[in-house]
């Protein structure tokens, strides 16, 4: 089944060990990108660094009193995560194959690298899943999202909404360190840009999270929006992406909410009918 949780972990504290677990997660991140070789993290680095957060994620949890396995979806809810990914990237790819055909900026009726290399493409998107994207999951959808969901009171429309908004703003603010110190870009229109599609993101991720509570189902999107599978190429002006973005995780939104109602039917009450 697409949704896998139902009801909300109980914690136990206050929001004292979210505020210190995201500081030492900015913290450490800033740390790291400034001791790798010209600011871009060896693969070591990488797997050690995706050990802190799963670390700092599991340590919060435990002090909350939440066992983590409660977390993690039983392992069928893995096969459907990849069937509602997988039909999200058909139709993507179908849109972009006509839009290609006829022309569109952007989109060249031209075989992607995802296709010409398809070898090299599985190895970056399997790291991208383990190395970024179930780590920061777990992290921001799983322990701070809940958390935050949990401190604005509970279940209720306004707490889920405004739980999801207040992670996807730190997810963005999450990836300044990288912005700065390894990119060496400054204060600018376009880190404004930049900030605004990573919460875009944040949102998406955390709807996606919100309403099926399946991690596997929202780490699988991360990381296939990091390394996307495109069948033919696709490069999206500058001027464009913020656009695009929309674009791209509304239809997003809207996959992972018709698979809920196609699989859970009538007879099961939605998650968002009780927001």
């Amino acid at each position: 089944m697409v949704r896998t949780r139902l009801t909300p972990p109980t914690f136990e504290l206050g929001a004292s060990i979210p505020t210190v677990t995201y500081l030492l997660v900015v913290t450490v991140l800033s740390g790291f990108l400034l001791v790798a070789p010209h600011g871009s993290p060896t693969p070591l680095l990488g797997l050690a660094w995706s050990g802190v957060l799963v670390a700092l994620a599991v340590g919060a949890l435990r002090l909350e009193g939440v066992a983590v396995r409660t977390l993690l979806p039983a392992p069928r809810a893995l096969g459907a995560a990849v069937a509602v990914v997988a039909a999200f990237w058909v139709l993507y790819n179908l849109v972009a194959a006509g839009l290609a055909t006829v022309g569109v900026v952007g989109f060249d009726p031209v075989l992607s690298r995802v296709v010409a290399h398809p070898g090299p493409y599985l190895v970056a998107l399997l790291s991208s899943l383990v190395l970024t994207a179930l780590p920061e999951e777990l992290l921001f959808r799983g322990y701070l999202q809940q958390k935050a969901i949990s401190l604005l009171g509970g279940d209720s429309r306004r707490a889920v909404l405004g739980g999801v908004a207040a992670v996807a703003a730190l997810f963005a603010a999450f990836h300044l360190p990288q912005w700065f110190i390894t990119s060496g870009h400054g204060v600018s229109i376009a880190l404004g840009g930049r900030l605004f599609g990573l919460f875009l993101a944040g949102l998406a991720y955390g709807g996606v999270y919100a309403l099926t509570g399946n991690l596997w189902l929202v780490a699988l999107f991360h990381a296939t929006m990091n390394q996307p599978p495109f069948i033919v190429t696709v490069d999206i002006p500058a001027s464009l992406h913020l656009v695009v973005g929309v674009v791209e995780y509304a239809a997003l939104l809207g996959v992972v909410v018709l698979a809920v109602r196609l699989t859970h039917g009538r007879g099961v009450t939605p998650v968002w009918a009780r927001w």
